[in-house]
């Protein structure tokens, strides 16, 4: 049980506690003046006997010592057993003190009386010691007995004269003549004027007791009104503030946490706690078919184990029915429904068996208001009697149905806010997704459109160049057979008989370096046809503009092709690659479309180790039954963590601003795809990267439905596999 509930149960039963207490108040006071009456008469004592001795001390035979100091400790002695047994009296009650009281009066005055014989009588002058008896009284009791303690003083002190001077009498009656007469006389007036003496004082110091009495009971009457209201005061403050801190704890819990079914738990817990009721629960409204959402606390007694949990027809009629309840007969709207002995209330109608199954003689129903708008019921039922409920009770209840109340409304709004957050980030998700495929799209007609207007451009200078070429390489031939001709004239010419003008011309034109640098001349000349057909040739491969359909293709030519093209890169005295391709046969495929995957993966390795002392790139092939892997491996110092999830996103590039589009392996990956195949990368720190292509020897038409889903080829994950390792040199973009 929470602190909280504790003290609102103290503060619900403290009202109770107050009430005995001011019944009680008396008898707790009385009992302290009891004890405090006993202490003073044994402190006298202890002083008479103190004083006594040292009258002693000085030899006075005015009085008996030994009986005084005797008669002394009797006093003190039934002071002790007072006190001894006030200790042990348990809650003693007032009247039984009354008479504790009224007892030891009697024997203060019986031992005043006899301390006054003691000494001497009517010649004794601690006669003033009766206003103690009186003042006593005064103490304990009211204007009754003080009166009737000044009335037994005054008959104790006269009936000890008129005991003492007994033989005295016959004298009063026949007063005589003579000595003897005198004194009697003269005796009598003094027991008469002592008597009256102290009989009047006696009952003026009574009144002046019974007032100061009333004064000192008004004083402490109004003491006790005005400690009743701060009690009472204290109390409601107490419960108050336990209510407020019940109320701040539910507040917090609601706070604390989303989960509605812990916040409305816990609230049952607490509520139950704090009211010490034997059964609390929580109804709230569902939506059919579904059954009223229920939180139930039952706190069953000892040996009390039989209180089933509420039906669902019983949360169904409460909730349907709660309504009906809110009009008084009056007219008036109530908002708290108590009801004694439910199981007979009309109210209840059908359910009046489960409620007596239930065994709830009392039950508060408090609908849980938000505005206009109802979100439930709180039910406090008790078993076993029929609870009087406080009006702070049921404040309490209220306060907690509210919070509730709020508890359910702001846990509906953020259960629709959440449902809105997750359309809404489909939506973003989906519109992103649209916005991808779209930027993917345009990047590829873009990156086509390049491609064949390149390709265009490309038959087009090869086919101008191819003409002029050809009438090169045509008449080389010619030119050669015609040039060997003109030197066997010349060898003929040697043998004229007139041979010195021809000697002194072929001087004069260095004849034999003619005929060795014109064989070098028509050398070059042959090479440089032969290669610029060459470069034609591979131009035209590279375009394929005439190959937009599945056609059969060498891997080995285009990936040699490719190498040439790229001569800025590979060469004599650049990276010199190697190629381990084994016999492969011609692969269905669009050809263009994979050299342009070839010129991609081998720019990016010769980029990748441009800074590495001995650079080396090479591309080896694999055929697995159907399926052919080709691998293009460098030494590069491999790709950073970082940069792996996103080598084949569209527009990712680590090259510099202007010297990349970021479109290369995405483009690469897209046509891997068309061909249904897989492109992947390993790669480890410092050991350079490998990207390996596999596509089958038949490639299909792609699926439509498979393009219109192009975006998700770009994701790193559709990959085979991909190990660890960073690259840092290697660039994503397409070759420049």
């Amino acid at each position: 049980m929470s602190a909280g509930a504790e003290a609102v149960r103290e503060g619900a039963g403290e009202p109770a506690a107050v009430g005995a207490l001011v019944a009680g108040g008396q008898s707790a006071e009385l009992e302290l003046k009891t004890e405090q009456l006993l202490y003073f008469r044994l402190t006298f004592a202890l002083a008479s006997l103190g004083f006594s001795l040292l009258i002693g001390y000085f030899a006075r035979p005015d009085f008996d010592l030994l009986l005084v100091v005797l008669l002394i400790l009797a006093v003190a002695v039934y002071s002790l057993v007072g006190l001894d047994l006030l200790k042990r009296w348990r809650a003693p009650g007032r009247r039984s003190l009354a008479r504790l009281n009224a007892g030891f009066l009697a024997l203060d005055i019986a031992s005043l009386t006899t301390l006054i014989h003691l000494t001497r009588g009517i010649d004794s002058d601690l006669y003033f010691l009766y206003l103690l008896p009186i003042l006593l009284s005064s103490h304990t009791f009211g204007r009754p007995g003080i009166y009737l303690t000044a009335t037994c003083v005054s008959l104790s002190y006269v009936g000890l004269l008129l005991a003492e001077n007994a033989a005295f009498l016959p004298y009063l009656l026949d007063p005589g003549h003579g000595l003897a007469a005198a004194y009697t006389h003269r005796l009598w007036v003094r027991i008469v004027s002592r008597s009256a003496i102290l009989v009047t004082v006696s009952y003026v110091w009574g009144a002046f007791c019974d007032y100061m009495s009333r004064v000192t009971e008004h004083g402490a009457n109004r003491l006790r009104e005005q400690l009743s209201a701060n009690q009472k005061l204290v109390t409601e403050s107490r419960a108050q503030a336990a209510r407020e801190h019940l109320i701040n704890t539910i507040s917090s819990a609601i706070r604390s946490t989303l989960d509605l079914g812990q916040i409305l738990e816990t609230t049952a817990n607490e509520l139950s706690s704090a009211l010490g009721a034997t059964r609390c629960a929580i109804v709230c409204e569902a939506d059919e078919p579904e059954p009223p959402a229920k939180w139930e606390t039952i706190n069953a007694g000892p040996g009390d184990h039989e209180h089933p949990p509420l039906s669902e027809q019983f949360c169904r009629y409460l909730l349907a029915r709660k309504s009906r309840y809110e009009e008084a007969a009056d007219g008036t709207l109530k908002k708290t429904f108590v009801f004694d002995d439910p199981g007979a209330d009309e109210a209840f109608g059908p359910l009046g068996e489960e409620l007596t199954a239930l065994k709830l003689d009392s039950l508060v129903v408090q609908p849980m208001m938000y505005g206009a708008q109802s979100k439930g019921v709180v039910l406090i039922g008790e078993c076993g009697r029929r609870r009087r409920w406080t009006p702070s009770e049921l404040e309490l209840v209220k306060s907690v149905a509210g919070q509730v109340a709020i508890a359910i409304e702001h846990a509906r709004l953020v259960d629709q806010l959440s449902r809105k957050n997750r359309d809404l980030h489909k939506k973003n998700l989906e519109l992103d997704k649209t916005n991808l495929e779209l930027r993917t799209t345009h990047s590829q007609l873009i990156h086509q459109e390049k491609m064949a207007s390149l390709g265009r451009m490309v038959a087009g200078i090869a086919h101008e160049l191819n003409n002029p070429v050809n009438f090169v390489h045509g008449n080389l031939p010619y030119l050669r057979g015609y040039f060997e001709d003109m030197k066997r004239i010349i060898a003929e010419s040697d043998r004229l008989p007139d041979r010195a003008p021809v000697e002194q011309l072929k001087h004069e034109l260095r004849y034999e370096f003619l005929l060795t640098d014109l064989d070098n001349i028509i050398a070059d000349l042959t090479e440089g046809a032969e290669r610029i057909r060459q470069i034609i040739k591979n131009l035209r491969s590279f375009s394929r503009l005439d190959e937009a359909e599945l056609k059969e293709a060498s891997l080995a030519e285009g990936i040699e092709s490719s190498l040439k093209l790229l001569s800025q890169y590979y060469g004599r005295d650049k990276i010199a690659p190697t190629v381990e391709l084994p016999e492969i046969p011609p692969v269905v495929c669009y050809p263009g479309q994979l050299n342009q995957v070839w010129m991609n993966l081998l720019s990016n390795a010769a980029q990748a180790v441009a800074g590495a002392a001995e650079p080396r790139v090479k591309v080896t092939g694999e055929l697995e039954g159907d399926w052919v892997t080709v691998a293009i491996a460098d030494n590069g110092p491999g790709i950073k963590l970082a940069d792996r999830s996103k080598i084949f996103e569209p527009f990712y590039t680590t090259k510099p601003v202007g010297a990349g589009t970021g479109l290369g392996l995405s483009i690469c990956h897209s046509i891997i795809e068309n061909h249904g195949g897989q492109i992947w990368f390993e790669s480890e720190e410092g050991q350079g990267t490998t990207f390996k292509v596999r596509i089958p020897l038949r490639a299909r038409p792609p699926d439509p439905a498979r393009t219109s889903d192009s975006s998700d080829s770009h994701d790193p994950g559709n990959e085979p596999r991909q190990s660890g390792g960073e690259r840092g040199a290697f660039r994503s973009g397409a070759p420049t």
